[in-house]
């Protein structure tokens, strides 16, 4: 059964909270596939995750637009792959999987284009609905996932203030 979990930010460091609780909790292993129209916040969620997973500083931490998939040491790698320039069937190329097999863990923005799914995987969806920096933030996981164990945790982890709908978990 797929669950589902809604936030509303109303700033981007309020996404990079978000993006920062789920650093908390990111395991080797672990793939958030981030699914969005552009400038809806998904780089915003990946800095605060990949600083906080990794140590790294917020600033070092920017979308791989052109790079394609950048690396970021910590107790564990996190790959951050961005899949905007990329024709669905150039996708295989770029070695997500390989990120996977390395002991990593994966963060890929423009998640839509990716032709496998796994059921482990986070997937985040974001919407702004207007012309304010109000983000609809929705994680989608299954209910076999160790999501579903972590996730309560992770909602801990965030401010009441950016909770909106939370299913039972």
């Amino acid at each position: 059964m797929l669950r589902s979990v809604t936030l509303v930010t109303r700033s981007e460091e309020e996404t990079m909270e978000i993006g920062a609780a789920l650093g908390r909790f990111l395991r080797p292993g672990d793939m958030v596939f981030m699914i969005g129209e552009l400038g809806s916040g998904k780089t915003r969620l990946a800095k605060g995750l990949i600083a906080q997973a990794t140590g790294s500083p917020r600033e070092d931490v920017v979308s791989p637009t052109f790079t394609l998939m950048n690396r970021f040491e910590g107790d564990f790698d996190v790959y951050h792959a961005d899949l905007y320039r990329l024709a669905p069937e150039h996708v295989e190329d770029i070695g997500l999987e390989d990120a996977l097999d390395q002991g990593g863990a994966l963060l890929v923005e423009w998640a839509e284009r990716i032709s496998w799914t796994e059921d482990d995987a986070l997937v985040v969806r974001f919407q702004a609905p207007d012309q304010t920096d109000t983000r609809i933030v929705v994680f989608e996981w299954q209910d076999q996932s160790h999501w579903r164990e972590r996730l309560p945790w992770v909602l801990k982890e965030i401010p009441e203030r950016i909770k909106l709908d939370c299913e039972s978990l």
